[in-house]
């Protein structure tokens, strides 16, 4: 054989053995593709598979044969979709995107597919698909359970803050409770007490106020007798005349009927105080009264006379437009016209306007078609400053200075009108024009 024939024989064999070498190497490459968990798969530039390793069926359950050719959006979950043809179109050489994608198994579950591909030298795909499903459901599962935590968290966090509120309410109840229970132990022991004195001293001022008739009457019948003397012996005795002129006999005549007009008067006068005192303290009546309640303010002011006398600049104006009477808590009601009249005294006491005329006016109208009462009582001292006022009935508030006020008045005088009675209770201030309270009551609670 010659040695080009040699040659020839010798590149032909080393030929074969490269072809059945890289045959061997692609089986082998094919045989572990094959075996692979991931999907391995590779496009053309529209998105239709080329290729696909078995993995493909074991995780999604289409046959291989029947996907090629096929697109890749067509296993792709419809909300993915568009993200999917997104990336494929956005894709470079340069570029090697990675996103998690939920795509469809043969019976329509969703199976959560990390996808992994670049685009080769030819603008076809190529790249892998990794089954994250268990995880996928393990952070699906976390986040409800976090959400789940959270909605109960906050709704115990809602419960617990329901409960506090409730809580508040009803400590503020049952402060509240206290404060009447006692304010009305007090008011129940100091209307005891004046009826009482005022029982210990009507007695005897109203034996003292009759038996004055019969001084008069006396007085006068002596008086007339001296006079009939004095007509009848015009002559009088030197010792007569002398005692005449040592007590000033005529002054005497003249200014013993005015004092005992007077005593009566005075008499008159504590009987009217007495039953001032017995009609504000009402210790003996239960429930709702029908009364009239100008006749309680009215005994309200008498009892405040005292202030007032020490102050007569202060001028009272009333101003009352009905004659109905009230059904309310008389007792109660006259308290509260007792606290606003005494805080309108005190402001007008302490007001810095000098050359004012202070004034303190009290009107009643009915109201709502006369099925409403409104009760106002104004000052037209300083006012009450403006950070203040909302707090006006509130317990223990107060804007006297310390040991002069407890501040209870105001707030017992709102729950006395707005639990007591179904009203309302209004407080109107504007610094240097004065205070306007305004009471709204039922006429009838029936």
């Amino acid at each position: 054989m010659s040695d080009e024939n040699l040659q020839n024989e010798l590149n032909t064999q080393i030929q074969y053995r490269l072809t059945e070498k890289l045959a061997q190497s692609e089986r082998f490459h094919r045989n572990l593709i094959q075996s692979l968990k991931e999907i391995i798969f590779e496009c053309d530039t529209s998105g239709n598979f080329i290729f696909l390793n078995q993995a493909w069926e074991k995780t999604l359950g289409y046959p291989v044969k029947n996907v090629i050719g096929n697109s890749i959006l067509d296993y792709v979950e419809p909300n993915d979709k568009e993200l999917v043809a997104d990336i494929f179109r956005q894709t470079t050489p340069s570029t090697q995107p990675s996103l998690e994608v939920r795509f469809l198994n043969s019976e329509k579950e969703i199976v959560w597919l990390e996808m992994s591909f670049r685009e080769n030298y030819n603008h076809q795909f190529s790249g892998s698909l990794v089954n994250i499903t268990d995880r996928k459901n393990t952070e699906i599962l976390q986040q409800k359970l976090n959400e789940d935590l959270e909605n109960r968290v906050q709704e115990r966090t809602n419960e617990l803050t329901q409960s506090n509120q409730e809580l508040r309410l009803t400590l503020d109840r049952l402060q509240k409770t206290q404060l009447q229970l006692i304010q009305a132990e007090k008011m129940s022991s100091l209307g005891q007490l004046v009826a009482g004195i005022a029982h210990e001293i009507n007695n005897p001022i109203s034996f003292v106020h009759g038996n004055l008739n019969f001084i008069k009457d006396y007085s006068q019948e002596l008086l007339d007798g001296i006079d009939l003397f004095e007509k009848c012996y015009p002559e009088s005795h030197s010792k007569i005349i002398e005692w005449q002129k040592e007590v000033d006999f005529e002054f005497l005549k003249e200014d013993l009927p005015k004092t005992l007009e007077s005593v009566s008067l005075g008499t008159r006068r504590v009987q009217e105080i007495v039953l001032s005192l017995k009609s504000f303290s009402r210790t003996d009546e239960q429930g709702f009264k029908k009364v009239d309640i100008h006749k309680g303010i009215d005994d309200t002011l008498l009892i405040l006379q005292n202030r007032l006398r020490d102050h007569p600049d202060i001028k009272i104006i009333k101003d009352y437009n009905f004659k109905q009477n009230i059904e309310c808590y008389p007792g109660q009601l006259n308290q509260v016209f007792m606290n606003i009249l005494a805080n309108a005294i005190d402001a007008l006491e302490s007001s810095s306007q000098v050359n004012k005329a202070k004034e303190i006016t009290i009107e009643t109208s009915l109201i709502k078609k006369d099925k409403w009462v409104s009760i106002c009582i104004s000052d037209n001292g300083d006012g009450v400053p403006s950070a203040m006022r909302t707090r006006i009935f509130d317990p223990f508030f107060t804007t006297k200075p310390i040991g002069k006020g407890t501040g209870m008045g105001m707030a017992i005088s709102y729950q006395i009108i707005t639990e007591k009675h179904g009203g309302s209770l209004g407080c109107f201030s504007q610094e240097m024009q004065g205070t306007k309270f305004i009471i709204k009551i039922p006429v009838s609670h029936k």
